[in-house]
């Protein structure tokens, strides 16, 4: 595998957001964008004729711990109630709502169909603020080098 700014073959890439555009990177490329969190993206395929087509990565939403803990109160759970209503551990549960552990897909509907919450968001470009020089914008624009 091949980093997309700097060329470095490797190992491990990272997906970082720079302007709008989603690159894989090398971890020290990793600096020219945000980073875009691994464990957050799961495929939603349609399947035509036993061959998978992409729809569309979707991604954990920012705070999801807080979202589940505030819903799941609202509804008079405590930890407890709600993962026997979910036939989860109560510490898988502890785990997910202080962000230690991302759930994996199959908890996560669980969570969303009782909570009826939606966790999962598209991936949607960020606005970055840059200076333009004039004329056409270079990488060296947007990205700075230290």
């Amino acid at each position: 595998m091949e980093c997309t700014i700097c060329g470095k073959k490797t190992d491990k890439l990272f997906k970082i957001d720079v302007e709008g555009s989603v690159q894989e990177v090398c971890e020290a490329c990793t600096k020219y964008g945000e980073k875009i969190p691994e464990i957050q993206t799961f495929e939603r395929a349609i399947i035509s004729k036993n061959k998978p087509i992409r729809v569309e990565d979707l991604f954990l939403v920012e705070n999801y711990g807080k979202l589940i803990r505030e819903k799941r109160k609202r509804m008079g759970l405590d930890r407890k109630k709600f993962a026997n209503k979910i036939k989860e551990k109560e510490s898988v549960i502890r785990r997910v709502e202080s962000e230690e552990m991302q759930p994996n897909e199959a908890l996560l509907k669980k969570i969303e169909r009782f909570l009826n919450i939606n966790l999962m968001e598209k991936y949607e470009n960020k606005k970055y603020a840059f200076k333009k020089s004039g004329g056409n914008l270079t990488i060296g624009d947007v990205l700075e080098v230290d």
